[in-house]
């Protein structure tokens, strides 16, 4: 594992990652929840949500979106994480959860990365897990459906209204977030 990128940073600093898989045909699936609501609160911002480090302007922040495969998104964050220097707890990493019902929202201080394999690279990349998180459920594959085929499906027409919702509560802490680097220091 690599040293803790994380250990030292500046406390106003924010970087707020939404992960999932930057090619087309993913961008509606589970896997990508995290991106979509990302990509919201930039759009909201009025900033353009752009593959890659996405800087808010007169500020030490930035948001980070998918440029290629969820299992290698450490690498992205590696780079936002020098780029602009946050603490551990100025990186929020916004994912789907398997182990959540459908359309609940947590935060989670620190912890591994359960499985998920964007947050695994993310963990071995930083030296840290130490960041904090937030979760939007998709729930559990039903039957004995193949978990890789379950995040990488759409959602089914009756559970929209759910992910629409978890996506609009996603966005409001991801907002509350950013702009709590304005009261720090």
């Amino acid at each position: 594992m690599a040293s803790n990128k994380l250990a030292t940073g500046n406390a106003s600093s924010r970087v707020v990652v939404g992960l999932g898989n930057a090619e087309r045909q993913y961008l509606r699936t589970r896997h990508n929840v995290g991106a979509r609501a990302v990509t919201e609160a930039i759009s909201r911002m009025g900033l353009r949500p752009t593959p890659g480090l996405v800087p808010v302007p007169l500020s030490r922040s930035g948001f980070v979106l998918p440029a290629g495969f969820m299992n290698d998104s450490g690498q992205l964050v590696l780079k936002a994480v020098e780029r602009w220097r946050p603490t551990a707890e100025g990186l929020l990493i916004v994912h789907d959860d398997l182990d959540l019902p459908l359309g609940e929202v947590r935060t989670r201080e620190g912890g591994g990365h359960g499985g998920h394999n964007g947050l695994r690279d993310i963990v071995t990349r930083l030296g840290s897990g130490a960041f904090r998180r937030l979760r939007i459920g998709i729930g559990r594959p039903p039957g004995s459906m193949d978990a890789a085929d379950y995040v990488l499906a759409t959602f089914r027409p009756e559970e929209r209204e759910a992910i629409d919702h978890a996506v609009e509560q996603a966005v409001e802490s991801i907002l509350s977030f950013v702009d709590s680097s304005a009261r720090v220091g």
